[in-house]
């Protein structure tokens, strides 16, 4: 009877975690919506959700005042080998359980460690939030009334709600993993050139229309041939994750590295000139060549670079490659490991 009163909050909660989870929304609104859903449903005074994130734990609570409205509480905890292996056990067997139950050894702890020190003197029902391949977390119902007990409908209540949203959650990771396999590059890990491509087409654009700039840096492995038939090209491979590596950590968080191909990379800078991108160019190459990639000696493999930079050097995404692509073969040709920007390939040309 308790499923068909509350059937159409059920529903509704159902069809709102399914919705926010397929459009990605932040995870914090599916969390909210599992809450309330819960604390209607099984009329319960408070409801917490003990996410595993990680190597933390992450609570959210809500009470029954809460309901509906966005006073959704969240805080990290400190995680315990006690507390997550709980959480585990409950995810392998599930179960329902009260002030001095068979988990009573448990309840103390959970409340006056984890929840609140009150929830000790109330009755508690839990599910995990589990799929066939992971554990999300722990959901936790605490009843208002002194004594009173939460029913088998309100196991099942909790058991569907908790699924539900651990189904969402297994299928929010399956597509944050497709998008980035169909992002990244797999040996790299930074952006692939598809999505390097795509990114350009749009800051040119964005440029354009607000009168901005930004430069784009072709950077290219010197001597990785060689490299690599000295010491494989397994170590090669290695070496080129340590350059993208080094790329990241150098560049600012707004700045988009990508691999451009074989053993080619490429930044887009933004709001940023030749000379800012030659600065930041610069300490990319000279991290490249203090970094001993055979873990014993440096300047085994270095990089040279070529910088262009919109509107200075084109109007299109083909002109600020193209040109950024002649001053890095100007680079290359001149000594390598040595940045050449299109100002300083203009003025040789014209001697």
């Amino acid at each position: 009877m308790k499923i068909e009163k509350y059937s159409d909050v059920l529903f509704s909660t159902f069809s709102d975690i399914t919705s926010l989870a397929i459009g990605r929304t932040d995870k914090r609104l599916i969390i909210q919506r599992l809450l309330d859903g819960c604390l209607v449903a099984l009329e319960a005074e408070k409801v917490y959700l003990l996410e595993l994130d990680g190597d933390k734990i992450v609570k959210y609570s809500k009470t029954r005042t809460d309901a509906y409205r966005g006073t959704m509480q969240s805080e990290t905890v400190q995680d315990s080998p006690v507390l997550r292996q709980w959480v585990i056990r409950e995810g392998n067997e599930g179960g329902k359980f009260g002030k001095g139950s068979e988990l009573a050894f448990d309840l103390p702890f959970l409340a006056g460690g984890i929840l609140d020190s009150r929830d000790a003197s109330r009755v508690i029902i839990s599910s995990p939030l589990v799929t066939e391949q992971s554990v999300f977390g722990l959901l936790v119902g605490i009843h208002g009334a002194e004594g009173e007990s939460f029913s088998h409908e309100d196991e099942r209540l909790m058991i569907a709600l908790a699924n539900q949203a651990a189904i969402a959650f297994e299928n929010m990771l399956l597509y944050q993993k497709l998008e980035k396999e169909a992002t990244t590059d797999g040996l790299t890990g930074v952006y692939n050139y598809r999505f390097l491509i795509n990114s350009l087409k749009n800051e040119v654009n964005r440029c354009r229309r607000f009168r901005q700039i930004f430069s784009f840096v072709m950077i290219d492995v010197d001597n990785l041939k060689e490299f690599n038939d000295r010491l494989g090209h397994l170590s090669g491979s290695e070496a080129l994750r340590s350059i993208a590596k080094i790329m990241t950590r150098e560049s600012r968080e707004i700045d988009l590295v990508s691999k451009y191909g074989g053993d080619e990379f490429a930044i887009i800078l933004l709001r940023t000139g030749l000379e800012g991108a030659r600065v930041l160019t610069g300490r990319i190459l000279n991290a490249v060549e203090q970094h001993a990639f055979d873990g014993k000696q440096k300047g085994l493999l270095t990089c040279s670079a070529g910088i262009s930079c919109f509107p200075h050097d084109g109007e299109s995404p083909r002109d600020i490659i193209a040109s950024a692509d002649r001053a890095l073969y100007q680079a290359k040709g001149s000594g390598k490991n040595k940045v050449v920007t299109t100002d300083e390939l203009v003025d040789e040309l014209h001697l």
